[in-house]
């Protein structure tokens, strides 16, 4: 079973119910009414986990827009452009849309796409007294839409015949004009009581009027979903025939319709399609997962904490053990200290015999040319040693300089050096260069391994 707190926030008013599902049904567990200044003392006593909030703000905006039916997976983009364009002066705002029908333009068919959005500054209002509370909102909905989505479930004659549905809420009236079974139009009239008065009527016929002048869509009927009953009084006349019709619900549910109509079919709605309609604002809805994210995390760090201190009582209980079987052999290793000290002695000579052995035996890496090393002499000094690997044997070159004093001694110096490196295990000279100005000079040579006869 599943539950949820649904909030009708409505200037200074609030309605709230707490609903549950299990196994398809719908069960409203507690209904509320009080001032909207006891909202924060509400949340405050409130053991609920999962919140919804419907609202409807004064100010928001409505269009039709036409877009090609090709583009139909990007109108999420093309929606927020074309709304950008119509009120460049909104910085922000979360939007809804739907298809409702089909027109054609130019020899051309487009949809008729329903667009209603909403300034984000106007709808985080509607969520400072959770945020205070620590209460995290789920989804927000504007009202008309979910009660047109309870609405649409009632009785009609014809299928697809366009209806224009009338709730009544505290305070005021919605005209919502249903065209293919999807929301078109909405429309706000101030009202003081449930009933239908007198002084709606022109503003219905008015309504009436607009869409089928202005929109093109002509109601065929008048819907009252959750006027209370007038016995022997016969409903108004309208252009259009007028009647009740009440959606569907269980009998404890529909016995809430009248006084709890908007909390009560945002939370239906929530059950069935919680992503439709949904106008969190972004920055909300990111930081709500942001925080998602932070208690998880929280989570986490909290199990290996108690991993990490876990692990550190056994090593410490294991380190209490060990105490006594190390300073036994802290002792026995005292006594011990020549040959320990010989020992150390003795590794240190063979890894470094270790290292110069590798270093012989190797062509292939630039430490093997350690090897030159045997070309110290007073005459001359090794600058340089570059090397580059070849597929049988490695490229050296070896710059340096001579110290010798005159041309003929400088050239006897350099010509020995050649003659040494040629001399070294599995090294051939392949070319030499001396300056006697500058008296510096550079061989190349060939090193086809210590162990290996140069061809």
């Amino acid at each position: 079973m599943s539950s949820v707190f649904s909030f009708y926030i409505a200037g200074s008013s609030v309605q709230a119910v707490a609903v549950s599902t299990s196994n398809g049904s719908f069960t409203t567990l507690e209904t509320f009414s009080f001032p909207e200044s006891e909202l924060e003392q509400f949340l405050a006593g409130c053991r609920g986990k999962n919140f919804v909030v419907c609202c409807n703000p004064a100010v928001f905006h409505q269009h039709t827009l036409h877009l090609p039916p090709a583009a139909q997976n990007h109108y999420d983009a093309l929606v927020r452009s074309e709304l950008r364009k119509i009120h460049p002066e909104i910085a922000s705002f979360t939007t809804f849309h739907h298809i409702v029908g089909q027109a054609t333009i130019d020899a051309k068919v487009y949809n008729k796409v329903a667009t209603f959005s909403y300034t984000d500054d106007s709808l985080s209002g509607f969520l400072d007294a959770f945020n205070r509370q620590g209460k995290e909102v789920s989804h927000l909905y504007a009202a008309p839409f979910p009660i047109f989505r309870l609405g649409a479930s009632a009785p009609r004659d014809e299928a697809h015949a366009a209806r224009l549905l009338i709730a009544s809420l505290p305070g005021e009236k919605l005209l919502l004009l249903e065209e293919n079974n999807q929301l078109q139009f909405i429309r706000r009239i101030p009202s003081a009581g449930a009933a239908l008065l007198p002084e709606d009527l022109p503003q219905i016929r008015m309504t009436l009027d607009y869409c089928s002048q202005s929109l093109r869509v002509s109601a065929t009927e008048a819907v009252l979903l959750n006027q209370p009953p007038t016995s022997g009084e016969p409903l108004p006349l309208l252009a259009v025939p007028l009647r009740r019709g009440a959606p569907e619900l269980p009998a404890q549910l529909a016995a809430q319709l009248g006084g709890y109509l908007a909390p009560l079919a945002a939370a239906l709605h929530y059950f069935q399609s919680p992503g439709a309609g949904d106008i969190l604002p972004a920055p909300y809805r990111s930081l709500s997962k942001g925080r998602k994210l932070l208690a998880k995390a929280t989570g986490v760090l909290c199990a290996l904490a108690l991993l990490a201190a876990g692990y550190a009582l056994v090593e410490t209980v294991a380190i209490a053990e060990l105490k006594p079987g190390i300073a036994r052999i802290r002792g026995e290793l005292s006594g011990a200290a020549g040959e320990l000290a010989s020992y150390q002695r003795l590794d240190r000579e063979v890894t470094t015999m270790q290292q110069r052995l590798a270093l012989v035996r190797s062509y292939h890496a630039a430490p093997a040319l350690a090897s030159l090393t045997a070309l110290k002499d007073p005459e001359y000094s090794v600058k340089a040693i570059a090397t580059q690997n070849l597929p049988e044997a490695m490229k050296v070159r070896i710059d340096g300089e001579i110290a010798a004093a005159g041309f003929g001694e400088t050239q006897a110096t350099f010509e020995r050096i050649i003659k040494r490196v040629g001399a070294l295990p599995g090294y051939a000279v392949t070319a030499s260069r001396l300056d006697m100005k500058l008296k510096t000079f550079d061989i190349e040579a060939r090193c086809y391994g210590a162990g290996r006869q140069a061809p």
